[in-house]
């Protein structure tokens, strides 16, 4: 946990811990049900282009969904292609502007939508495009793996338990990377390394809200499909990154913001010596 002892906090205004005590979850989406609405569709709109390619791309490599069921049932081995999910790769820019906004909402600060929501973007289009290039390049993989492991005669049980656990894994550390992303001043790898260590150290926290993001979109979509189209349209993804948001603002503000605050109270030589 060394990472956390050094000063990589952004600039910005904080709160007391009267008012962090008082926010409610509740409370704070009703206040900004409006601007979330608004920055669900800026956020599609900005990224507009690549998740027309991506819809085309997959509508056409996967437009057979039974000829491929067949081809899996007979045996062959099949390599899912990887140009559908290539427009994924450059989302993570705007994905860094959405959560700033969201982080700010989430510990009730005031964010500007537009001005801020791009000046972050374009702040962490470097660390952004890294990370929105690597996890769907590791998705691309596991999948494949997947595929690969229950034509390999293994137990469908065992395939399918590994499968979540790394599903579970890397989701948790996505609720991470982009928080820390815009709020402390890091490099990639420890980004991810801080990431993976509240992965693991909150797992039943990062599951419960998974769950309950999980649930929410499996039930629209399997009941009221047309529902949850629109719903995405105007509120679902702002939905899912306040919640994300307001649980891992918690998880850092209680791990790492602290300790931030603590280190900048200790003499210079102290706070700025690095021991790894």
């Amino acid at each position: 946990m060394g990472l956390f002892t050094k000063n990589y906090a952004k600039p910005g205004k904080g709160i007391t811990k009267e008012e962090a005590a008082r926010r409610s979850y509740f409370d704070i989406f009703g206040r900004h049900f409006s601007d979330l609405v608004k920055l669900n569709m800026l956020f599609i709109l900005s990224n507009v282009l690549f998740i027309a390619a991506a819809t085309v791309l997959f509508k056409v490599y996967f437009s057979d969904v039974r000829g491929i069921l067949s081809v899996f049932q007979s045996g062959q081995r099949i390599v899912l292609p990887l140009l559908p999910f290539v427009p994924f790769m450059f989302m993570g820019p705007f994905t860094a502007g959405f959560t700033y906004v969201l982080r700010n909402w989430s510990r009730q600060e005031h964010a500007f939508l537009f001005s801020d929501y791009f000046e972050h973007s374009w702040k962490n289009v470097k660390q952004g495009l890294c990370v929105s290039v690597f996890g769907t390049l590791v998705t691309y993989l596991l999948l494949n793996a997947f595929i690969f492991y229950l034509q390999s005669g293994m137990p469908t049980f065992f395939v399918l338990f590994v499968a979540a656990l790394a599903a579970i894994l890397l989701l948790s550390m996505s609720f991470y990377i982009f928080p820390m992303m815009v709020t402390f001043d890091m490099k990639l790898r420890e980004i991810v390394k801080n990431a993976w260590i509240f992965a693991m150290a909150k797992l039943p926290q990062n599951i419960f809200y998974l769950a309950v993001i999980v649930l929410v979109h499996g039930l629209l979509l399997w009941y009221v499909p047309i529902v949850w189209t629109i719903l995405m349209l105007f509120i679902l993804i702002s939905w899912t990154g306040f919640t994300v948001n307001y649980y891992a603002w918690h998880v850092i503000d209680k791990h790492m913001m602290t300790q931030v605050s603590e280190a900048e109270e200790e003499p210079e030589e102290d706070v700025f010596t690095d021991t790894i």
